[in-house]
């Protein structure tokens, strides 16, 4: 509750600045709720602190508090090097504070009822970031087709809550504990609202729309926390109804196993960095849904690694891709190659973030790949060879993302760099690394999970 008070505060602060440290202290907020969030990170495993009537943390909500308030703060950092921002920048700013301040509100809610109206209302900033600062003219249709995707899979589960909420008789979910019978379908209405969210394969083609047409503010958001609002929805719902493996959950990994083979194809076929990046966050998602409906502890420990670490990678290549973008007026891979040549270091930090997509160890994606495939393996031995078909296509689509974008031709002089990559893009690109090398080191926190 202190944290919500204390974000108040500053926004009312901040009002009375200059325009020109507006940015600035916005920025700056975000790195002091940031690190105010890191107080929650305390208690044993899933037992949960209780703030107030209404809001409760444990380690699964606060771990993802800190990354909201931190890809937030990147976000605004990113977007303020941009030229291309048609709208006014102080309304970026409001809509991106006013996403984070429902973020935050939604992981940390104890009841049902609130729990679903936050989770509904993210959409309506990020909607509006993509409507003003969308990149073409599809923008209006890709928010349409997120819009009917995210709302129309999430109105099942909005029936179970009032159905919930009337035989339990109680609207507070901690206090709802229930194992009974239940059929595939009840699974199925439960779990498809945070399974589009995530996205899980066959329901990911919003994702590839919605990030072409979205500003690379739009897309840090949505690819570092929005994705992972899914991931964590799905596991506050096996909490409540005590979720054991049943058929609905062996559909579910059958389909995440294709859906990280096809996410890898998809991604050797692309020529548009945007896509190409989306496709590999459909990869990657595809093994926390792996890890979460193993039921196991080892899968649950394995399913949140990849949504933390995949929070700080995937908005580090699109920084990186915005970066390229904004110096070639292009997405096309080949085309940015001419970047790279004329800034010879984003050739190293497009190495560094290939690598920890790709899972090079000691990376904690694979980390987490590893302990959903023996997870996934113990139960189905047979998924090893789709799972090393995977492997292989991951290797080969970052291995030729690397070498069309840095194969040279002529020499530039190091001068460009400074004229075109600013500090604010350097600073970005580190903030998103330096938290991604603690997630390494932090085995304490993945023992608590």
């Amino acid at each position: 509750m202190g944290l919500l008070i204390l974000m108040a505060l500053n926004c009312f602060c901040v009002m009375f600045l200059n325009k020109k440290d507006q940015t600035v202290a916005v920025v700056n907020c975000f790195g002091m709720w940031s690190a105010f969030s890191l107080m929650y990170w305390g208690g044993s495993g899933v037992s949960r602190e209780s703030l107030s009537e209404l809001f409760c943390v444990d380690i699964y909500s606060s771990s993802m508090i800190s990354l909201s308030l931190w890809i937030c703060g990147i976000s605004i950092l990113v977007s303020s090097c941009m030229i291309n921002l048609r709208g006014v920048f102080n309304t970026y700013l409001v809509l991106v504070t006013l996403l984070c301040f429902l973020l935050v509100q939604c992981f940390m809610v104890n009841t049902l009822a609130m729990f679903y109206v936050l989770f509904e209302s993210t959409l309506i900033p990020l909607a509006s970031i993509i409507g003003i600062w969308g990149g073409q003219i599809e923008r209006v249709p890709s928010i349409q087709y997120m819009a009917a995707y995210t709302v129309g899979g999430s109105f099942p589960l909005l029936l179970i809550f009032i159905t919930m909420e009337v035989h339990a008789g109680s609207s507070f979910m901690w206090f709802i504990s229930m194992k009974t019978s239940l059929n595939w379908m009840f699974w199925g209405g439960c779990f498809l609202g945070f399974l589009i969210k995530l996205p899980a394969f066959p329901f990911h083609s919003w994702l590839p729309k919605a990030h072409v047409q979205a500003p690379v503010g739009g897309s840090v958001i949505l690819a570092g926390i929005l994705l992972k609002l899914g991931g964590y929805g799905i596991t506050r719902m096996m909490m409540l109804f005590s979720y054991t493996l049943e058929s609905f959950g062996i559909l579910v990994m059958s389909f995440s196993i294709v859906g990280s083979v096809y996410g890898a194809f998809m991604c050797l076929r692309q020529s548009d960095i945007k896509k190409l990046i989306a496709y590999s966050s459909v990869s990657h998602m595809a093994f926390s849904i792996m890890g979460l409906f193993s039921c196991t502890e080892v899968g649950m420990v394995g399913a949140y690694i990849m949504l933390v670490s995949h929070g700080f990678i995937s908005p580090g290549l699109f920084v990186l891709s915005g970066i390229n973008s904004e110096m070639v007026h292009s997405r096309k891979i080949k085309v940015m190659s001419d970047g790279v040549r004329a800034a010879p270091s984003l050739g190293f930090f497009w190495l560094v973030m290939i690598m920890a997509n790709l899972g090079v160890p000691p990376c904690p994606v694979i980390i987490s790949e590893v302990l959903s495939v023996v997870c996934v393996i113990a139960l189905y031995p047979w998924v090893f060879v789709l799972l090393l078909m995977y492997f292989i296509l991951s290797g080969a689509y970052s291995f030729s993302l690397y070498c069309q974008l840095t194969r040279t031709k002529k020499k530039i002089k190091m001068k460009v760099f400074f004229n075109e990559v600013t500090l604010k893009d350097m600073s970005a690109l580190y903030f998103l690394f330096y938290p991604l090398a603690e997630v390494l080191f932090k085995w304490d926190l993945w023992a608590m999970m």
